[in-house]
């Protein structure tokens, strides 16, 4: 009997998959897929690429191992599940960074404020270290708000390459 013709869910090249074969790649664009046969559906389902080492917890190892059966929509949640951990990790780093980069800016902005009231209104034998305070503030803003802004970036990008695995 011929296997089934599936269609590759990101490139749609055709495949004829085997009914012992539940995890494989594509060999068109070299995407990792998973045959899911469920309430009457069948076909295959891009499987998310994790990164770093994949747990011994993996259900595809589980299922093979212990009950000699595969579940391949375990599969797609529990990856499904590591991406978005690590989509939200990453998201909680840049955005701490981009909040300690906001505070810093305020400390630079008041550091620059208050270095001008002095320069304005203080002591004349302070005015040369206010003046100095006023003019590195100013001049570092720039700096730390195009950081923050890319620390702002970063997190967006974290939490929108995880976006397509959320329900």
């Amino acid at each position: 009997m011929m296997p089934e013709l599936q269609l590759c869910p990101c490139c749609a090249a055709h495949m004829r998959v085997p009914p012992q074969l539940h995890v494989m790649r594509c060999n068109n664009c070299d995407a990792e897929l998973v045959f899911i046969n469920e309430g009457g559906v069948r076909g295959l389902a891009y499987l998310p690429a994790v990164n770093g080492v994949v747990p011994y917890s993996d259900p595809a190892q589980r299922g093979r191992v212990i009950h000699g059966n595969f579940d391949g929509r375990e599969l797609l949640e529990f990856r499904r599940g590591l991406v978005l951990a690590d989509a939200a990790r990453k998201q909680r780093f840049w955005g701490g960074l981009f909040f300690g980069s906001m505070v810093l800016l305020a400390i630079a902005a008041f550091t620059g404020i208050f270095g001008a009231e002095f320069v304005a209104h203080g002591p004349k034998e302070s005015a040369e270290t206010a003046a100095l305070a006023f003019l590195g503030a100013f001049l570092s803003l720039p700096l730390i708000a195009y950081v923050a802004l890319y620390f702002h970036g970063r997190a967006r990008l974290a939490h929108e390459s995880a976006r397509r695995w959320m329900r």
